[in-house]
Formats: structure tokens, C-alpha cells, sequence
């Protein structure tokens, strides 16, 4: 048996930030300020799943402290990259993951609730965020894929290069000793969970 007696798990810890934050000597990225500094505010969509007719940004444009505005067409016509997947995994067929493009900004179409639609540049921070309201886009809104159950085969792909929305099929251990194992049992019983997704992602 493993000897846990000099292990850290199970016992209380010293704490050794309190101080520093109690006090307010903290510092976030929020803090930091540097001289010229600028602000960014996103824009972002009310909607699940929804193309983009068109984006107005000339109200905006003409707010008091307002940089620059970027959307979408923009970044594309800059040739600026997506955010890739950093990890991709094969399905249980061999198959690899569909890779379907993330742009920074959404172009054409817009993926779930809060896609970042356009970015304000400004002075400052509430500059920045009364110029975003200012932006007008006009949405052709289209049926969500909220549910696994239905995800394949929905009506409307939210990939256009991922027709039946199944990024990947993957699997773990031996279907068929698991299949046996069941079909030779004296009682089966099934439950149904519904679980969120998980993304640990740093605050800061």
C-alpha cells in the first residue's frame, strides 16, 4: 500500500494571496494601462445559428474616440488565419476529425450565441462599447442544432463542410465484450444524462 502520510492531498494548505488581493494590490489585465493605449469591445450575435446579409458600420465609424472597426470581410480579405483545434483525434473508423474553419471574426455566418461579429477600436473602453451599439447587421436567422440527438441529419448544417454536423465518432475499450456483457446480464438498466460541454480555460 502507498504510504500517503507525507502527501499534500487531504490536508489544508497554507494560503499565501489573500493579503495581496484583500488589500487591493492585486492587478489583473484589466489594470494595466499603457500610455496611447487603445480599447477593443466585440460585438457578438444574439443568435444560435444565423447568416449575415449585411453589416452596417458607418454610424459607428463617426462615434466620438472611435480607431478602427474591423468585421469579418475584413479579416478575410487580410488573409488572417482562424483559431485552430489543438488537438485533433481520429474516429473509431480511422477517419480524421473534420476541421471546420473558426475565423477570429465570423464571415457570412454566424455559429452560436455570441460569435464575434465585428471589433470596435477606441480611446476608450465605454467609447468602444457605445460605438458597438451603434452597429447595425441584418441576420437571416436558421434552425439551431441544440440537441445530439438530431445533430445528425439536421436541416441546416452549421458547418457547410460538415454536412451532418459530426465532427468526429470516437470510442474507447471493446464494443463487442461490452455488447456480450449486456446481452448475457440478469438486469439491464438505462438512464439518460444530460451533461454540459467542458472547457477549462484560464480567467486570465
Amino acid at each position: 500500500m502507498t504510504d500517503m502520510s507525507n502527501s499534500p492531498i487531504g490536508k489544508p494548505l497554507q494560503r499565501r494571496e489573500d493579503y495581496r488581493f484583500l488589500t487591493g494590490a492585486g492587478q489583473y489585465t484589466d489594470d494595466v494601462v499603457f500610455p496611447g493605449q487603445t480599447f477593443g469591445v466585440f460585438l457578438r450575435s444574439p443568435y444560435a445559428h444565423a447568416r449575415i446579409r449585411s453589416i452596417d458600420t458607418a454610424a459607428a465609424r463617426k462615434a466620438p474616440g472611435v480607431v478602427q472597426i474591423f468585421v469579418g470581410a475584413d479579416l478575410a480579405e487580410a488573409k488572417v488565419g482562424g483559431l485552430p483545434c489543438g488537438w485533433l483525434i481520429h474516429s473509431k473508423d480511422g477517419t480524421p476529425m473534420k476541421e471546420p474553419a473558426h475565423p477570429v471574426l465570423a464571415h457570412d455566418k454566424v455559429r452560436h450565441v455570441g460569435d464575434q461579429v465585428a471589433l470596435v477600436v477606441a480611446e476608450t473602453y465605454l467609447q468602444a462599447k457605445d460605438a458597438a451599439e451603434l452597429i447595425e447587421v441584418d441576420y437571416e436567422e436558421l434552425p439551431p442544432v441544440i440537441d445530439i440527438r438530431t445533430a445528425d441529419g439536421a436541416k441546416s448544417a452549421v458547418h457547410d463542410d460538415v454536412p451532418n454536423n459530426v465532427c468526429y465518432d470516437w470510442g474507447h475499450g471493446n464494443k463487442d465484450a461490452v455488447d456480450a456483457a449486456f446481452k448475457t446480464a440478469a438486469k439491464v438498466t438505462k438512464l439518460e444524462f444530460t451533461n454540459n460541454r467542458l472547457i477549462p480555460n484560464a480567467m486570465e
